[in-house]
């Protein structure tokens, strides 16, 4: 499920390896834990094996939002259900 939520997001954006891959790392993250803390991507692993920055260091401002904005949506979904 989380793997089509984010699939807009990894396709509209022209996103590189590493950004993939931190994708691919929330998606299944969430698919085991069902929720994430977003301050997880910015400070700890396995979201900074990439960059030890987490996302501020892999994409811009902008869309960090958008992460940020799927990932509230998701958790929010996930404790309603």
């Amino acid at each position: 499920m989380a793997h089509e939520i984010f699939s807009d997001f990894i396709n509209k954006n022209k996103l590189n390896g590493d950004q993939i891959y931190f994708v691919n790392t929330i998606i299944k993250f969430l698919n085991i834990n069902g929720t994430i803390d977003k301050e997880m991507l910015f400070t700890q692993p396995p979201f900074t094996e990439k960059n030890d920055q987490g996302a501020i260091g892999l994409f811009s401002e902008a869309k960090i939002i958008e992460l940020l904005n799927i990932i509230q949506d998701v958790n929010q979904n996930s404790v309603v259900a």
